[in-house]
């Protein structure tokens, strides 16, 4: 067998190391497109379901027990926020079977004077224990005059504590749509509210999580005084300054 002299020695060497190299770069390639095919972001799922409020106009009133709902109810918070404050809502049923149930409800308008109240009635016809799509559509005898008619749906209710209420003025058009709580209290305890405006807000349009307007339900509501109790001051005063002044 020849033997290799220096110069060939060497070229041989020099020619098994690039061979080496040349292998250890192809495992680091691989090893670096191995490693970028794993994500560390989770998957998002395509199947989650998103889920549409409805709109008063295509909301269903529920089948009214009368004899449960009738009573005072008071308006606890309203979206659009209303003109109106300090409103109580008293139901009547009445034992006929056409304008069966009279509607009182008694309200003030004047923020300076909320004591200073007025009341409007409605009569209107509602089956017992029957539910509706079209709702109530009634008006207010508010003298001097008539509103505007609404439609009114009763969307949920316990009877013995809350009621969701819906309406507008004009089917076709969502923006004269409102919505409603109220309770059979003056005032609903923050959780109790909480839990209805998020169920409502759920299901219906104009009904939001912890964000609805109270309406005003306070002692200013009831604590002005009475017109008859000023005047007799008032005379009692005068009728002393008047005894002075002549004594």
């Amino acid at each position: 067998m020849p033997s290799l002299s220096g110069n060939q020695w060497g070229l041989a060497l020099v020619c098994l190391l690039l061979g080496l190299l040349s292998n250890q770069g192809i495992y680091a390639q691989d090893d670096t497109t191995t490693t970028s095919t794993i994500s560390t972001t989770p998957a998002i799922s395509t199947t989650e379901s998103v889920h549409d409020t409805m709109a008063c106009n295509v909301s269903t009133s529920m089948a009214l027990d009368l004899e449960k709902f009738s009573g005072i109810w008071w308006e606890i918070t309203r979206q659009p926020v209303g003109s109106i404050f300090c409103t109580k809502i008293n139901v009547t049923v009445l034992d006929k079977s056409e304008d069966n149930v009279l509607i009182d409800t008694t309200y003030s308008n004047t923020i300076d004077y909320p004591y200073v109240n007025q009341t409007m009635n409605a009569t209107l016809t509602v089956a017992d224990k029957i539910s509706s799509t079209e709702g109530y559509n009634f008006t207010y005898w508010n003298p001097p005059d008539y509103t505007p008619h609404t439609v009114f749906k009763v969307l949920d209710t316990d009877y013995s504590q809350y009621a969701v209420i819906c309406g507008y003025t004009n089917a076709t058009d969502n923006s004269t749509a409102f919505g409603m709580i109220i309770a059979r209290d003056r005032t609903l305890a923050p959780t109790v509210l909480d839990t209805i405006e998020s169920e409502s807000s759920a299901l219906y349009d104009n009904f939001f999580d912890g964000t609805m307007t109270l309406t005003t339900q306070g002692s200013t509501c009831y604590s002005g005084a009475d017109p008859s109790t000023t005047s007799t001051v008032l005379y009692a005063i005068f009728a002393i300054v008047i005894y002075l002044y002549t004594k």
